[in-house]
């Protein structure tokens, strides 16, 4: 549709965004993206009323007299012009037609506003000896290769698009219009119109513009900023995603092909979970892309204008200029959600008693804040049930509640309602249990072992931990109470006198350990597989990875008594802490160890913490009593 062009400074703005050549016949939508006539005219085709904008997709209403109709953008006409010049004072072996005489093989000598282009010195000598040529003005080539003229000052008298023979002087600041002599008789007077000299008007249009571009350095950098986060959340959410099909994959491989119609159902639903997601944040994406080219082209537009344009090419331009950048300055971007990245997966035991489910995917998105939670009710202290001293909690797939209470050498099992069910005798003084996906119970005692009930309170087995190697072993000195089952079904025990986590299939198979900064009195495992560890009096809480590598520490969020002590994990990643010094549960991002809220300030020393199935039900141990709070905003 148009010729191919050479590289030039501005080729952003002189080129097509349809044809990708050199605009021919620039037609400008109000958006301020230019295109040639033809280009647009073909786009245009089968459209009747509107016409979307290639390349920010806004709409815009089509002219009566159709797409001839938009404006024609004068000032890429003007950098094209000043292309050729350039071109042409780089080298007059430049093949430039006499704008006078149209001869090629004459080289070019000046430059006549006149003629409106560089012309040859025949034609030099003939305009100082004809008088038709008196108006015209006659620039030496050297004059414009030393730099003695501006070349912005080469640009051909404009003249009134209504009275074709008299030059615009006039800006009618009434009707933001250019104007000639005559216009200010007819249609403009001055009685009624004000009228500014266009080179007065040039000088308060660039200032304002100026500004306007200043006030638009803020919302750029948003946009720019914007751009990059989504990009992180995105890699964020693929990488997620890789990590959960991984998770998927790895279960799937051990349960064979008895779990492949569970593999595919859950593949399916990872899948629509990372679509769904993906589509959100790509949508937010092309908006930000779409202020980020608006801005992109309107700044680069107005910096041009500003800094190389004539006073008429800033003139015929001011009025959408000031428009679009006044709009983009003003733009309001959506925050990026970056709990849109928040996919993960969560396994089932993969055991002899194994069903055809491999385990969940998790791609519920954490809303705003912690929720208000109440107290709903509470028991243990009274009856068959009563606590004596009650420390670690689980919940069984039924919903019951399991509580370590060590004062009473038992570990107490009560309905969700709070019915008091049964009681399993622990030998010693049970810290902590845990529940594993087939409903066995695994219990800490404070002594050499970790001991294994079924649900009807059974001993099933026992076993020892293993010391790592960089720790001597001291049977007479270890003591388990920390107890977690991690993301791959393992068993991660804590020994709290030598310090280390010491992880087991949950027949007890050793399978690694390692050293732990400090006592973990409690452990939990956050979604993406990070091990949180507390350790009770004026201690924080320490991150690590899978392998035991420390990530990070978590302190108080205020300046209180810091004792952490029980904690769990929601199916949203974050982590709920009780701190047994203030008697306040707070919630702390896993994913990254944000402070978030606390959650109610309704405990005396509390310690185990576990949510309920349904995850709207919070479990709250306290040394002689049990206390369920209930979130109120679900």
């Amino acid at each position: 549709m148009a010729e191919s062009k050479p590289t030039s400074n501005n080729k952003d703005l002189t080129e097509c965004g349809i044809c990708l050549c050199t605009i021919e016949e620039p037609k400008a939508l109000p958006c301020l993206h230019t295109f040639c006539l033809k280009c647009l005219t073909k786009w245009a085709e089968g459209k009747k009323d509107t016409i979307r904008c290639p390349i920010c997709v806004q709409d815009f209403s089509i002219p009566g007299d159709g797409v001839k109709a938009f404006r024609t953008n004068f000032f890429i006409n003007t950098l094209k012009d000043r292309h050729v010049t350039a071109m042409t004072l780089q080298s007059r072996d430049t093949v430039v037609p006499c704008a006078s005489c149209g001869a090629v093989d004459e080289r070019v000598e000046g430059h006549c506003s006149g003629c409106g282009g560089f012309i040859c010195g025949g034609c030099i000598a003939m305009h100082s000896k004809l008088k038709i040529y008196s108006n015209h003005k006659v620039i030496p080539y050297e004059d414009l290769k030393s730099g003695k003229v501006d070349v912005r000052n080469l640009s051909q008298k404009k003249y009134c698009q209504i009275h074709e023979e008299q030059v615009v002087r006039f800006y009618c600041e009434t009707c933001g219009v250019l104007t000639c002599r005559d216009c200010t008789v007819v249609d403009h007077p001055a009685s009624s119109h004000n009228l500014v000299n266009l080179e007065s008007a040039s000088k308060g249009h660039k200032k304002e513009i100026e500004q306007l571009i200043k006030g638009c350095d803020a919302i750029k950098i948003k946009t720019d900023n914007a751009h990059t986060e989504i990009d992180s959340v995105l890699d964020q959410l693929v990488g997620n995603a890789a990590t959960a099909e991984a998770g998927i994959d790895e279960s799937f491989n051990e349960a064979m092909k008895l779990l492949k119609d569970s593999r595919n159902k859950l593949k399916g639903e990872l899948t629509k979970a990372v679509s769904d997601r993906k589509k959100q944040l790509d949508c937010q994406k092309d908006e930000v892309m779409i202020q980020q080219t608006r801005l992109q082209t309107a700044l680069q537009m107005a910096t041009e204008v500003v800094k190389t344009g004539s006073d008429y090419d800033l003139a015929l331009i001011y009025t959408s200029l000031k428009t679009n950048l006044t709009e983009l300055r003003d733009v309001k971007l959506a925050p990026v959600d970056k709990q849109k990245a928040a996919v993960h997966f969560k396994p089932a035991h993969i055991g002899q008693e194994t069903t055809q489910k491999l385990g969940s995917v998790l791609a519920k998105q954490r809303k705003e804040g912690v929720g208000v939670w109440k107290l709903d009710r509470s028991f243990g202290n009274g009856g068959a049930g009563k606590l004596k001293d009650g420390c670690g909690v689980a919940i069984t797939h039924e919903g019951d509640i399991a509580v370590a209470d060590r004062g009473d050498s038992a570990v107490k099992i009560y309905k969700k309602d709070g019915q008091f069910k049964s009681s399993i005798k622990i030998p010693g003084s049970p810290w902590n249990v845990v529940v594993s996906s087939d409903d066995k119970l695994f219990v800490t005692n404070q002594t050499k072992t970790v001991s294994v009930y079924d649900g009807k309170g059974n001993l099933k087995h026992q076993f020892p931990t293993t010391t790592p190697d960089n720790i001597s072993s001291d049977d007479q000195r270890t003591k388990h109470m920390g107890l977690a089952i991690d993301n791959y079904n393992n068993l991660l025990v804590g020994e709290t006198t030598q310090k280390y986590i010491s992880k087991h299939h949950l027949d007890g198979t050793h399978i690694t350990s390692f050293k732990v900064p400090i006592s973990p009195v409690f452990i939990t495992v956050s979604l993406d597989a990070k091990i949180f560890i507390s350790g009770g009096m004026d201690t924080d809480v320490h991150i690590l990875n899978e392998n035991g590598v420390h990530l990070q520490t978590l302190t108080a969020p205020q300046d209180s008594g810091w004792s952490p002590y029980g904690m769990c994990c929601t199916s949203t990643n974050e982590i709920y802490i009780s701190n047994t010094s203030s008697g306040v549960i707070y919630c702390y991002s896993a994913e990254t160890g944000a402070y978030i809220g606390c959650l109610t300030k309704d405990v005396s020393k509390p310690a185990g913490l576990a949510l309920m199935n349904d995850e709207n039900q919070l479990v709250v141990v306290e040394d002689y009593c049990i206390k369920i709070f209930k979130v109120q905003n679900q």
